[in-house]
């Protein structure tokens, strides 16, 4: 179903706007743009179902334009709805079961201060179904995934935390958190990381939320609590606490001491956690840990991060020792760290690191962004573009020599990026 966006420009930028709306094939129908002072409002038929995504797209592409974009909101949320509607849509009072989707598409447009409130009063309702809690907890993503503001994210994580506690204190000690608690939280993580992901902040702002509520979710028991928090710390812009980042630390190492895959994701969103915490002795040390960790993905982004705590030295120590390894993935990160910290002494290192490249059959990642699809830049592209910068120096001097003499037998991908993107260098092809 298609969804109604406004959305305002300035007044200058009308024109331009017009002609850029009108190309774009997602949206269906607009209006003629109205002056109004240093602003030209439309309105948009956009073909997308996902209310803030069509509330966000028209304008990135606008931005994309050089428009300037003033605002962007959606016109169809339904923000007061009657308590009996919303029982039927959620499955009313009914037994104590739980049923969770496939919900109504009604509530695909709900949103709003009211609309959360009247869901919070059936969670926080003590005389209610566990089931019906837990549906009018999970619905509670949509209203706030239309409607991500900071107050309602705060109000919904608030009485998470509220009705946890009562969980807590009940013998034994729980592993889980109650079904609502979180599907709460994870209706504020939907929000808050949608929202930082689309890179659009001056549209719509990522929510700041307390730490101190953050802290008490992450410190408990309920392991199934600690992804959706650490997702939500690796965005947020605040300035983490000692405190906060002492319990980061703790989340993190625990879970990659675990087995299985669930800790595995939850150990890799600690890692980029801690990147935004403090440099403390406790982020420092889970970082060193993680960055031995048996997974992959876990072990690169701790090395990232001391990397950028610590500099260069840092950054040879890891790719003197990844370098060694026979893991692909380590290598090419070696190549990158060379690439991005190494100095002229360095170069020894550097030649290493592409002659390895040189021998690999690595196919480069392609990705999907707003310009299509895009093909990351062979291995080796970095590290020719390394020494390169220091032709001057002789190991440099003595191994484009070496590129040259054996040109043709050079990677294909490889020899056609340096042909387009280094110029300035002679390469014989015969």
């Amino acid at each position: 179903m298609p969804c109604r966006v406004r959305i305002a420009v300035a007044a200058g930028d009308a024109a331009l706007a017009a002609s850029v709306l009108d190309a774009d094939e997602e949206v269906l129908r607009r209006t003629e743009p109205v002056v109004d002072g240093e602003v030209a409002p439309f309105q948009l038929e956009v073909d997308r179902n996902h209310r803030p995504i069509a509330v966000v797209r028209p304008a990135m592409g606008l931005s994309y334009a050089g428009v300037e974009v003033a605002f962007s909101r959606p016109l169809d949320i339904a923000e007061t709805v009657s308590d009996a509607w919303l029982q039927e849509r959620i499955g009313g009072p009914g037994p104590d079961r739980y049923v969770h989707g496939p919900f109504d598409p009604a509530l695909f447009a709900i949103g709003g201060a009211r609309f959360v409130q009247q869901l919070l009063d059936i969670v926080t309702d003590p005389s209610a179904s566990l089931g019906y809690r837990a549906r009018a907890a999970d619905a509670c993503l949509f209203a706030l995934r239309n409607t991500p503001d900071a107050p309602l994210c705060r109000q919904v994580l608030e009485v998470a935390v509220q009705e946890l506690h009562p969980a807590l204190q009940k013998p034994p000690t729980r592993t889980r958190a109650p079904w609502h608690v979180t599907s709460l939280v994870e209706a504020v993580e939907d929000a808050v990381t949608q929202v930082a992901h689309w890179g659009f902040g001056r549209l719509w702002p990522v929510p700041q939320l307390p730490e101190e509520l953050l802290t008490e979710l992450l410190a408990s028991s309920c392991r199934d609590l600690h992804w959706p928090v650490l997702k939500i710390l690796a965005v947020v812009p605040e300035t983490r606490s000692e405190h906060l980042a002492s319990v980061v630390a703790d989340v993190a190492v625990e879970h990659d001491a675990k087995k299985g895959p669930d800790a595995a994701v939850v150990a890799a969103s600690a890692a980029d956690a801690l990147g935004g915490c403090p440099d403390t002795p406790a982020v420092q040390q889970a970082l060193e840990v993680l960055s031995r960790s048996e997974r992959l993905e876990v072990r690169l982004g701790a090395m990232g991060h001391l990397v950028r705590r610590g500099g260069h030295l840092v950054a040879k120590g890891l790719w003197e020792q990844l370098l060694q390894d026979r893991s692909l993935a380590q290598r090419l990160y070696a190549s990158e760290l060379i690439a991005g910290h190494g100095r002229a002494e360095d170069l020894p290192a550097a030649i290493t690191a592409l002659r390895q490249a040189l021998k690999s059959k690595h196919t480069p990642r392609e990705t999907w962004s707003s310009a299509g699809l895009v093909t990351d830049p062979p291995w080796g592209s970095e590290l020719l573009t390394f020494l390169w910068r220091h032709r001057e120096q002789p190991p440099a001097a003595a191994e484009i020599q070496r590129l040259r003499q054996r040109w043709p037998a050079i990677r294909p991908d490889l020899a056609t990026w340096a042909v387009e993107h280094l110029p300035d260098l002679p390469l014989r092809t015969a």
